[in-house]
C-alpha cells in the first residue's frame, strides 16, 4: 500500500507540474497579445501604406496644384462655399513655366500670396490690354475674385507690378494735371507715355488703337495709374506688388 500511495503522489505531482507549465505558456501568450494590441492602439501609431498614386514625401505635382487653384476660384465665382474644413494652403511659389503677363488670356488664373489678406487670393482674368511703347510692353490685366474687380499692371521682367482698384467718379477729362489729391494722399506725376493698344476679353477699354498713360506716386507705397483714351480718363489707385508674390496659371488644361 505504501508503494502504491507513493506512486500516486508522484503522478499527482508530475501532473500538476505539466498543468502549471501549460498554464504559464497560455498566460505568456495572452500577455504578448495584449502588448501587441496596446502598441498598435495606444502606443506609437502603426505605419500606413501609401495609397496607390499618392505622393508621400514629395512635392505636389504642378498640374494638381493648377486644378486646385482653378477649382477654388470657380467655387467662389459660383457663389458656393466649401463643405467641411477650408482647403489646405497652396504653395506660394507655384508658377507656370514660361508664362508671363503677355501670355495671359481671359479665363486664366492670377494667384497672389503676399501675406496681406487685403490683397491675397485667387482671381480669374476677365480681360487683358497690351500697351506697347517702343520696346517696352505694359500689360493691364483685369481680374475678378467675385468680390472685387482690380487691375494688375506691370511689365514682364519688372521686379514690382501694381495692384490697383478702379476709381469711378474722379471727374477728370482730357489731359490730367501734374498733381492729383485723393483723400490724405497728394500724387505727383512721375512719368507719362503714348502707347499702341491691343486687348482681349472684357477689359472695359474703348476700341481705340492708342492710349496715353500716366503714373503718379504719393510715396513708396501708393500709386495712381491713369489711361486717357481720347477724352475719357480711366483711373486706378493702389500699391506696388513684388512680382514674385504673383503666380500665373492657365485657365485650360
Amino acid at each position: 500500500m505504501l508503494t502504491i500511495a507513493s506512486l500516486l503522489a508522484a503522478m499527482t505531482i508530475a501532473g500538476a507540474f505539466w498543468v502549471g507549465i501549460l498554464a504559464a505558456r497560455r498566460l505568456r501568450d495572452w500577455g504578448d497579445g495584449r502588448n501587441v494590441l496596446t502598441e498598435g492602439e495606444d502606443g506609437q501609431p502603426l505605419a500606413l501604406a501609401a495609397a496607390p498614386g499618392s505622393n508621400r514625401g514629395g512635392s505636389i505635382p504642378h498640374d494638381a496644384v493648377s486644378r486646385r487653384i482653378r477649382a477654388r476660384v470657380a467655387e467662389r465665382l459660383d457663389g458656393r462655399s466649401f463643405a467641411g474644413s477650408e482647403p489646405r494652403a497652396l504653395p506660394a511659389t507655384v508658377e507656370e513655366p514660361d508664362m508671363d503677363l503677355t501670355g495671359l488670356r481671359e479665363g486664366d488664373v492670377v494667384s497672389i500670396d503676399s501675406q496681406d489678406p487685403q490683397r491675397d487670393g485667387d482671381a480669374l482674368v476677365e480681360g487683358v490690354v497690351n500697351l506697347r511703347e517702343g520696346a517696352q510692353t505694359t500689360v493691364v490685366v483685369v481680374i475678378n475674385d467675385a468680390k472685387t474687380r482690380r487691375w494688375l499692371v506691370g511689365s514682364p521682367g519688372d521686379e514690382a507690378w501694381f495692384l490697383l482698384d478702379p476709381v469711378s467718379g474722379h471727374g477728370l477729362h482730357g489731359e490730367p494735371p501734374r498733381h492729383i489729391v485723393r483723400g490724405p494722399y497728394s500724387y505727383a506725376l512721375e512719368r507719362r507715355g503714348q502707347a499702341s493698344a491691343s486687348g482681349v476679353g472684357m477689359h472695359g477699354r474703348p476700341a481705340l488703337p492708342r492710349v496715353a498713360t500716366y503714373l503718379y506716386r504719393a510715396d513708396s507705397t501708393r500709386v495712381l495709374w491713369l489711361e486717357r483714351w481720347g477724352d475719357q480718363v480711366l483711373m486706378g489707385e493702389g500699391t506696388p506688388l513684388p512680382a514674385h508674390f504673383v503666380s500665373l496659371l492657365p485657365g485650360n488644361g
